[in-house]
């Protein structure tokens, strides 16, 4: 077991707004933590995106990690270009149809552009690509952020924005494992479940180990339940992440919690996060202040 007095060396936390409060000072200064996450509260033009990095950087350290969610389309949180004028992933599962060579040029184009200015910004990750598979009955949530329905052009669009991301210096955090796409809610609001056998479950996780064999080095947890195998959320669940991504898929890169805030993973913060560390989670996002001030509450 990962020791308790360690746990802000796993967290991965949320900033109130465009620069940092007096109490995330003391917080990131007495117990720094693995990294920050920036969300469009704390994105107002490069200047201020760089000096609030700055700042954290001067309480915690130059290693801190600097994470963001630019997939592109809908999910964009920098509002100016090359980011806010991003094509979805379908549209580029769309083209793959049409020209598999050019949709896969076209996804590294994309993924290294948008990765050199994030570099310059100075982030360290970019919690991309989404490596779901599209289903039609899935909740709108994943949709047009899903490449595609085959695992065949998921896994070259995926591995395509990696390799942009890399060569630009930013690292990519692949997500959702095991998969949302078959998902019947939002588990941002809700615990959302996938109604599917355990052999379909473990092919459809296949975009995942395929991605890993090209070199994906941080995978984000889905907080949804398989009950076809327990009722464990995968994101708290040994048989996902121990049995499946450590063992059978052979991962030895950083596992990332999604968001510890959300209804997903229930109601206490606290709890999610220990219980997340206790199945095996390196990272542990915790997105929003409210949940960032309990759980470096329980750190005192």
């Amino acid at each position: 077991m990962k020791a308790a007095m360690s746990m802000n060396e796993h967290l991965i936390i949320g900033l109130q707004g465009l620069a940092l409060t007096e109490q995330e000072r003391v917080w990131l200064k007495s117990r720094p933590p693995l990294g920050v996450i920036l969300f469009a509260r704390n994105t107002e033009s490069r200047e201020q995106v760089k000096a609030l990095l700055a700042e954290v950087r001067e309480c915690t350290g130059a290693e801190t990690w600097a994470a963001i969610d630019e997939e592109g389309g809908r999910v964009n949180r920098l509002p100016w270009p090359p980011f806010n004028d991003r094509r979805h992933a379908a549209e580029y599962g769309e083209m793959y149809a049409r020209n598999a060579g050019a949709a896969i040029q076209a996804v590294y184009q994309d993924s290294f552009i948008a990765g050199e200015a994030l570099n310059e910004l100075g982030f360290t990750h970019n919690c991309a690509p989404d490596l779901d598979l599209f289903h039609p009955e899935g909740h709108g949530i994943i949709g047009q952020r899903a490449y595609a329905s085959e695992i065949d052009v998921v896994v070259a669009l995926g591995t395509a924005c990696m390799r942009g991301l890399h060569d630009a210096g930013i690292e990519a955090v692949g997500k959702h494992f095991p998969g949302h796409g078959r998902a019947n809610a939002d588990s941002h609001v809700a615990v959302p479940e996938v109604d599917a056998a355990l052999p379909i479950l473990l092919e459809e996780s296949e975009t995942f180990r395929r991605v890993i064999r090209e070199g994906l080095r941080h995978v984000m947890t889905a907080h949804v339940i398989y009950p076809a195998v327990n009722r464990d959320v995968g994101t708290l669940s040994p048989f996902w992440i121990h049995h499946v991504l450590r063992e059978r898929i052979g991962f030895f890169g950083q596992v990332w919690s999604d968001d510890l805030c959300m209804k997903g993973v229930g109601d206490d913060v606290v709890q999610a996060a220990n219980a997340a560390l206790e199945v095996g989670c390196d990272v542990l996002l915790v997105c929003e202040p409210e949940g960032v001030a309990e759980v470096y509450s329980s750190l005192e």
